[in-house]
């Protein structure tokens, strides 16, 4: 299984309310992308980052974890309001 889609499998299983995930592969070869849930609704930045990793880290070890580049929080509301600057 490639790693795009071992990582996709894990943020589905760490309980986020209907997830969208959006992961692409960097030209370093490294993964970042969105995860969009409206669990993410009423918590801060750091809160949607705490949970995300405290959940992820259970699961990457860290050569794993070294392959994530980034991953942005965002509820449903914030990807439609960010398309509407297009």
């Amino acid at each position: 299984m490639e790693f795009r889609e071992e990582l996709e499998n894990m943020v589905s299983r760490i309980g986020l309310e209907n997830p969208v995930l959006e992961i692409d592969m960097t030209p370093t070869g490294r993964f970042g992308g969105f995860v969009i849930s409206e669990t993410f609704s009423g918590m801060s930045h750091i809160e949607r980052q705490n949970m995300l990793w405290n959940r992820l880290d259970k699961m990457l070890d860290e050569e794993k974890r070294l392959k994530i580049v980034g991953l942005l929080t965002m509820t449903p509301a914030e990807v439609e309001e960010a398309d509407s600057y297009d």
